[in-house]
């Protein structure tokens, strides 16, 4: 995923991408997610990846 994001944003930006594995308890992810969302700027995000590894 990584560098397929690394192509797509080499031609066009990208509001970002957050990976979520799929194991993660749903509960765990909404809390990273509120906190992502409270704690942080749309603009911090743009042509960003981050994996949500708790």
């Amino acid at each position: 995923m990584p560098h397929h994001f690394a192509e797509f944003i080499a031609a066009q930006s990208s509001a970002g991408v957050l990976i979520v594995p799929q194991k993660l308890p749903i509960i765990q992810v909404v809390d990273e997610l509120i906190l992502v969302w409270t704690a942080t700027e749309a603009e911090e995000w743009i042509d960003r990846i981050y994996s949500l590894l708790i």
